[in-house]
């Protein structure tokens, strides 16, 4: 031990520390607490070297240090028996405490300890003090007590040690000489140091005396002692010291709270009646936050909440000043002022199953307990069974366990509940100190590493690829996810592998182009991760790709294979795919090609391999792959269609009686190409005999598209070609007929030339448009009249017959048709007087002189312009006698009564029409007569008069208005003008004189 640890000032009733001893001074215990002394020697008793074999839940990693060749077999430091089974990492990791001093834990137990937030203090049960930071540097060893160290007190700056040797000891951490040590003749279980230590010197303390001491420096340096609780229910196990204010101590009665300023107790928490004795299992205490105090004693755990008193101006007075004041000394460090008081609650009271030899708060609102269970006894041999301690974790709202787990620490025999402590240290991580006797091992909660590397070890990549997003980089992460693709792979789970692959390997947040795949070196240290990364995962495409399909899982490979050519991946890869579903399922086959983009594929490869089988399909004339066929046919026709091969699908839209062939040709501009195809294709759209039997009326509606898109084409395709394609070359005329019509209404210039085809075409398929057409061309070049004549003679179209006859002059073979076939004496008329020739009268009548029903028709049709050809009295004399016509003497009567009223209608009409001119005629002369008033202006006045016979011109002044008399005349007027003008003044004068009086 260093011998400079000593001390500056010797107090009364302190032992001077020299040379890292205590003076000897015998403690003196009174008989009344023999028994319970002697059971609290048996908890600290000092243990022997006792090797345990640990649990088989916890394992224990070496912290390296030089230290730990003193500690014993390197095999007892690690416990490495571990459940292969589990599927989910521990709650909690261990390591073994080795860098303490050699003799601790071993030759030394240890007998308590204490965490701070700057220093880690140990004790033993020798009375050796170690003093270390946080991460286990040492600051300074020294025997400091004759036995066990009961209880370390630590502000930071000064610790304070408890002993059963019935001293305390008090120093600075950092100043050797700064040490101090008192005698209270009996073991002191608990010692906490004033707030203000440095300063006043004040500290409290107690123990088997059941008394509460509240010492401080007196007169002279001398101890002063105040007694704040005097005793008498049992000794003092432990006090707290909670915001410089509350005092916290534990006895037989329960639970004391005792706040300083006011110098009372405010609050007693007793024991539960079924509570273990108090002096045998010691309380352990934790400060969850800074309103809360745990406290685990027994097997009950109080939680109890700090508060600031809200006072009751109607119950609440002014605190008495307590007798307290009697006895404090003035010298006491405490002044007393009014301050708020404040108040404890219980806010949940907890009981376990098993005794707590520690307590501490843990994460997500959850407390860790050490629990301790005594040794049991075996019924025959009477040997003793020590049990580890278990470490719990305590939902804080419930009291409910949600974990739990069995220690595996090392020389456990002999270890009484007091044996225990759970201490915490809160960093980064927080570290939990499980400190026994003869081990101490630092427990801490798993993190996201741990479990990552728990993952990794028991090759569960799933669960290490699942939660190492954030802990390791993308490309690492990345080989976690194809560790755990093999390992499917390994157990044949296709699917499965297939699935997470599609996950594992996604190109969506990448910017996939060729530029990002070949960046210079001037991108970002980031873009060039993204690349590398990118690269590596179209790596494994391709290797997992060829995995997929040497192995025959194509259709697990087809369900996640990447469909983005920018990617890049060999197209042999989809061809092979294409090929396996062309050979097994065309239907699958079909979808790809319509869901895939053509740059994935060889599109020329599946071009050939789809003829090829198209072809032998065909063949073998297999009607029960009929089907199969005409899909892969289709997808041909979409393949050429997409590549700009129309031509080569036009065949197999043929095979296939495609209905619609002539609009996919219109479409693609290839109409040109297949003219004289033309009649086969539109026949694909009748069934059988439909053309035959349908009518014209019917076929023109069916086919109504078809003869828009020839008339679409005509400047590609001439009128002439298609008319001699359909008319000519094939028996579909029809076609011709409904082409001309619709050309006629969308270009009339281009369907001149057509009349003779036309003319054929109306007399076949619609009569009823053949005259009218006959009589609108009024040019003669529009259709041979001869042809005309012909067809109409052919087909016995006596009326349009008679129109062609009449227009080429031929009116006698004409009216003899009218009359001889048709016995229609309307027409009869109606032609001669269409024809207005007096040579056609002259055939009519003589053809109907012998015709009552035409002789009648004669006499009731005739009318003016019929007059000069016949008269009704000449063909009734003309008539002969013998002949009875029905009605004649009502339609001469008729025609005389129409013929009188047309001569006065006539003469009406010749009044009316006189009258009218009579009118018209004035309204020209007073038009000629009236005079036109214009500006005075010599050059229009020039005009003016070279223009009228007379000419009057008004002048205004002083509101009369006078004519003038004469009119001044330029020199440069010609003589005729002089002699005009001169003769209309003379004019002028005559009206002056008749107009004014």
């Amino acid at each position: 031990m260093p011998e400079e640890n000593g001390i500056n000032n010797s107090v009364d009733d302190g032992h001077t520390v020299a040379n890292g001893d205590l003076h000897e001074k015998t403690t003196v215990i009174s008989s009344d607490d023999e028994e319970q002394d002697q059971q609290e020697q048996d908890n600290n008793t000092t243990l022997d070297s006792v090797d345990v074999q640990p649990t088989t839940e916890t394992t224990f990693d070496e912290t390296s240090d030089s230290s730990s060749d003193d500690n014993g077999d390197d095999s007892q430091d690690e416990v490495d028996s571990e459940d292969e089974d589990e599927d989910e990492p521990p709650k909690l990791k261990y390591t073994r405490l080795n860098k303490l001093p050699p003799n601790f834990l071993t030759k030394d137990p240890i007998s308590t300890a204490t965490f701070h937030e700057s220093y880690f203090i140990f004790a033993t049960h020798s009375g050796i003090i170690h003093i270390c930071t946080h991460t286990f540097e040492p600051i300074r060893t020294f025997k400091a007590h004759r036995a066990s160290v009961l209880c370390i007190y630590t502000d930071g700056t000064y610790f304070a040690t408890a002993s059963m040797d019935g001293t305390v000891v008090i120093g600075s951490i950092k100043d050797e000489k700064d040490i101090v040590a008192y005698d209270f003749q009996r073991p002191v279980h608990a010692v906490v140091l004033d707030a203000n230590y440095s300063k006043t010197r004040n500290f409290i303390s107690g123990g088997m005396s059941g008394q509460v001491v509240y010492s401080s420096k007196g007169w002279l340096g001398k101890r002063s002692d105040t007694i704040l609780d005097q005793g008498g229910n049992g000794p003092i196990v432990s006090i707290q010291l909670v915001d410089d204010d509350l005092l916290f101590w534990m006895n037989d009665k329960g639970i004391n709270v005792f706040y300083l300023p006011t110098r009372s107790i405010i609050s007693v928490f007793e024991k539960p009646e079924d509570s273990p004795r108090s002096d045998l299992y010691w309380p352990r205490a934790s400060r969850p936050d800074s309103n809360r105090l745990l406290i685990a004693w027994g097997n009950y755990i109080w939680s109890l909440k700090i508060s600031i008193k809200v006072p009751n101006p109607d119950t609440d007075k002014p605190a008495e000043s307590s007798r307290m004041s009697k006895i404090l000394p003035s010298t006491a460090s405490i002044t007393f002022r009014p301050v708020q008081e404040k108040e404890v609650e219980i806010e949940h009271i907890f009981k376990v199953d098993s005794l707590i030899c520690g307590i501490a708060s843990f994460t997500d609102d959850l407390w860790m307990i050490m629990t301790y269970e005594p040794p049991t006894i075996h019924s025959e041999t009477h040997e003793r069974t020590y049990h580890n301690p278990e470490l719990k974790l305590i939902n804080s709202i419930n009291g409910e366990v949600e974990f739990e787990e069995e220690l595996g620490l090392r020389d456990i025999a002999n270890l009484g509940l007091n044996d225990f402590l759970l201490g915490s240290y809160i960093s980064d991580i927080p570290q939990y100190y499980i400190i026994s006797a003869k081990d101490g091992v630092i427990a801490q909660e798993f993190q996201m590493n741990d479990r990552l590397k728990w993952y990794l070890d028991r090759e569960q990549y799933l669960q290490a690829w699942e939660i190492s997003e954030h802990l390791v980089s993308p490309m690492k992460r990345l080989y976690y996810g194809i560790q755990y693709v093999d390992s499917l792979i390994k157990d044949d789970e296709w699917d499965i592998a297939s699935e997470f692959l599609c996950k594992l390997l996604n190109v969506a947040g990448f910017q996939v182009d060729n530029h990002s795949l070949t960046q210079s070196s001037k991108v970002s240290s980031e873009d060039e991760n993204d690349v590398s990364l990118l690269k590596e995962i179209i790596k494994q495409w391709e290797t997992w790709a060829v995995i997929f399909l040497k192995s025959g899982h194509i259709k697990e490979l087809t369900d996640i294979i990447p469909l983005s050519p920018e990617i890049g991946l060999p197209r042999v890869i989809y061809n092979d795919i294409l090929n396996y579903w062309l050979l097994n399922d065309v239907q699958v086959f079909s979808d790809l090609i319509q869901n895939w983009d053509q740059e994935l594929y060889d599109v020329s490869s599946i071009e050939s391999k789809l003829e090829d089988t198209i072809n032998e399909a065909e063949e073998k004339d297999d009607n029960d792959d009929n089907t199969d066929v005409d899909i892969l046919t289709r997808v041909l026709i979409s393949l050429y269609d997409e590549t700009m091969d129309s031509i080569k699908a036009v065949p197999h839209l043929i095979h296939l009686k495609d209905p619609n062939i002539i609009t996919y040709l219109s479409k693609n501009h290839i109409l040109v190409n297949f003219i004289h195809d033309l009649p086969e294709m539109i026949q694909l759209r009748f069934q059988s005999q439909e053309l035959q039997t349908m009518s014209i009326d019917k076929l023109e509606s069916k086919l109504d598209d078809i003869i828009s898109i020839f008339v679409k084409h005509r400047l590609e395709i001439p009128p002439k070609q298609i008319i001699e394609t359909f008319s000519i070359e094939s028996d579909l005329s029809f076609i011709s007929f409904f082409y001309l019509e619709k050309l006629d209404m969308i270009d009339n210039y281009l369907s001149e030339g057509f009349g003779n085809e036309r003319i054929q075409l109306y007399a076949q398929y619609r009569r009823e448009k053949l005259r009218p057409f006959l009589m609108k061309s009024t040019n003669n070049n529009d259709y041979n009249i001869d042809e005309a004549i012909e067809i109409c003679e052919r087909m016995e179209y006596i009326e349009e017959l008679v129109y062609l006859l009449g227009k080429i002059g031929e009116n006698k073979k004409a009216l003899e048709l009218i009359v001889q076939r048709l016995d229609d004496p309307i027409m009869a008329i109606e032609f001669a007087k269409h024809q207005n020739d007096r040579e056609a009268w002259g055939i009519l009548l003589d053809y109907s002189i012998e015709k009552p029903r035409f002789i009648k028709a004669l006499i009731e049709n005739s009318d003016e312009s019929s007059n000069m050809y016949y008269d009704p009295i000449t063909i009734l004399k003309r008539m002969p006698k013998d002949m009875k016509v029905d009605g004649l003497n009502k339609s001469v009567i008729e025609f005389s009564k129409n013929n009188d009223l047309n001569m006065i209608l006539n003469q009406i009409i010749l009044k009316i029409i006189y009258m009218k001119s009579e009118e018209t005629s004035k309204s020209y002369k007073l038009q000629k007569l009236k005079g036109v008033e214009v500006e005075m202006d010599r050059l229009e006045l020039q005009e003016l008069i070279q223009s009228f016979e007379t000419i009057v011109v008004l002048q205004e002044k002083e509101n009369d208005v006078k004519l003038i008399q004469e009119c001044e005349i330029t020199t440069d007027c010609d003589n005729s003008s002089f002699i005009n003008l001169r003769k209309k003044l003379n004019h002028l004068k005559d009206l002056k004189r008749k107009l004014l009086p």
